[in-house]
């Protein structure tokens, strides 16, 4: 028994919005912490948010990956799939530093000062455009593309991670 769906090409379009919801939502609850930066509770939720949105982005990330290098996938698409891996894995690996970041200033340095506050919205706001950027591309190889909801033409060649030989196609 399978735990993916038939509905389903693989495991990535299930995983891939749980990140998504998860940092947008620690944004707004960092950008509340903001406004009250002596407390420690928002400011806490706020980390364990992007720490889970982080572990999930990780999921994601190499849900698709795996996906990614399953499928053929003409000129096009290549250059798409390309451009959402590029944007994918930088948010990904931001996010995952970033809560890092978030676990030491919740939970080593204690930091409620308003400068330092307001610093982390910030540099969280531009992983948020980083985020949007990752998603808008995976939608246009959804929407435009057809990538797992549309059949691919078999003449494709195998997509691979920019600068790496292809694998060997299984017998």
């Amino acid at each position: 028994m399978s735990l993916i769906p038939n509905w389903a090409p693989n495991l990535h379009p299930l995983l891939v919005h749980f990140p998504i919801s998860l940092l947008l939502v620690a944004t707004v609850v960092d950008c509340v912490g903001a406004y009250r930066p002596s407390r420690a509770s928002v400011r806490d939720t706020a980390t364990w948010l992007y720490c889970g949105g982080a572990l999930m982005a990780m999921a994601a990330y190499f849900s698709g990956l795996e996906a990614a290098q399953a499928m053929r996938v003409g000129p096009a698409e290549s250059a798409a799939v390309t451009a959402h891996f590029t944007w994918a894995d930088r948010t990904t690996w931001f996010f995952v530093v970033f809560a890092s970041f978030r676990m030491a200033m919740s939970y080593i340095w204690h930091s409620t000062t308003r400068w330092v506050v307001i610093a982390s919205v910030l540099i969280a706001l531009g992983g948020i455009a980083m985020l949007a950027a990752a998603a808008e591309r995976g939608g246009g190889l959804v929407f435009h593309h057809g990538l797992g909801v549309a059949r691919i033409p078999s003449d494709g060649a195998l997509w691979t991670i920019p600068g790496r030989t292809p694998a060997e196609p299984e017998p």
